[in-house]
């Protein structure tokens, strides 16, 4: 601000003031205000956020646990936060929580000690908890990626997509489903989304008169090695897997692994993918269908809610559209009309 006084020949207090928003209720002429914005400009005048704080009595910190960033998903929503809370003066700050409901509490509790103005939770496990954390200290909180709660949420309906590409698997089987069973791989019995998924899963299979059991369910951690490890069993001792339904592109990744290795094996199978990566476009003998959800504009709407809570809908939750997927090999199977017309978002092919 020095640098800027000395180039104008304006005093510290007038320029701070101009640049602190204050300038209007000061009764400082526009003249001024737009020669010391020139000047802060080819400067390159940057304000110390921490600074400012302190003066304001308030952080400028905004928080986001997420439980990883080795899934694009999470990266992608973690980038988007990044660059959204600088563009608005925030002080970003990024937690990874491994799934681990200490690690969130630990997190959360350090993002508290700092009086952050908003904490971000993306996909916890340890909903209630976190919950009660952020009641006691009074502090904002809004989740991601999560079922509904007591906070603002944001999130893919996970019950609903997960209905929808089991039918596709279902679907795209016909007759041969009759052969075989299907089977839910990824998550932990205990993590949120799993169960929301999962009970789509299970709401599909009754809906063709199918019968679940706890058998088709193959909890992993969200890791390649342990999906990994659980696919080889499965294929090992399971000759009658005709579909899979994988949770997640962790356990993706431990099923490409097993792919490269059985080629042959996994090529007759059918399978629908929550999420999706670019990669997948590569896997074209395969019978796949992906759920692609939109992490950024999750992250904008988690936003809006924060900036403008007036704003947001009377609805606790709210859900981002997302994208279903299919590739050729998968799309010829399906019947003109599939049944899976009922999502939100819209519908495309591998490719196109």
């Amino acid at each position: 601000m020095k640098h800027v006084a000395d180039a104008t020949g304006y005093s510290i207090t007038t320029v701070s003031a101009v640049l602190g928003g204050r300038a209007d209720g000061l009764g400082i002429a526009e003249g001024t205000q737009a020669k010391i914005r020139a000047a802060a400009k080819e400067l390159d005048y940057r304000p110390n956020l921490h600074a400012r704080s302190l003066r304001s009595r308030t952080t400028n910190l905004v928080g986001l646990m997420v439980p990883t960033l080795n899934n694009g998903f999470f990266s992608e929503m973690a980038e988007t936060f990044e660059r959204v809370a600088r563009r608005e003066g925030k002080l970003p700050l990024i937690t990874v929580t491994n799934y681990d409901r200490k690690e969130e509490r630990e997190s959360l509790k350090y993002y508290l000690s700092q009086d952050v103005q908003c904490v971000f939770n993306a996909n916890p496990t340890g909903i209630e908890e976190l919950v009660a954390l952020c009641e006691t200290s009074g502090t904002k909180q809004i989740f991601l990626d999560a079922p509904d709660t007591a906070r603002p949420t944001v999130a893919t309906d996970n019950y609903e997509a997960g209905v929808v590409l089991t039918r596709v698997i279902l679907d795209s089987l016909g007759s041969d489903v009759r052969k075989g069973r299907i089977f839910f791989v990824g998550g932990m019995a205990d993590h949120e989304v799993t169960k929301l998924r999962l009970a789509g899963f299970r709401a599909a299979l009754q809906e063709k008169g199918r019968r679940y059991s706890r058998e088709l369910f193959l909890d992993t951690l969200f890791n390649a090695e342990s999906a990994y490890q659980r696919i080889e069993l499965l294929f090992r001792t399971h000759p009658d897997v005709v579909g899979m339904f994988v949770n997640s592109m962790l356990p993706m990744d431990g099923l490409v692994r097993f792919f490269g290795e059985h080629p042959d094996l996994c090529r007759s199978v059918h399978y629908g993918v929550f999420d999706y990566h670019p990669m997948m476009e590569l896997l074209v003998n395969l019978h796949i269908a992906a759920v692609r959800q939109n992490p950024e504009l999750m992250m904008h709407r988690a936003w809006e809610i924060f900036a403008n809570p007036s704003a947001s809908h009377v609805d606790r939750i709210q859900y981002v559209p997302y994208t279903l997927i299919v590739a050729p090999t998968m799309r010829r199977f399906l019947p003109e009309s599939p049944g899976v017309a009922l999502y939100q978002g819209h519908r495309r092919d591998f490719g196109s």
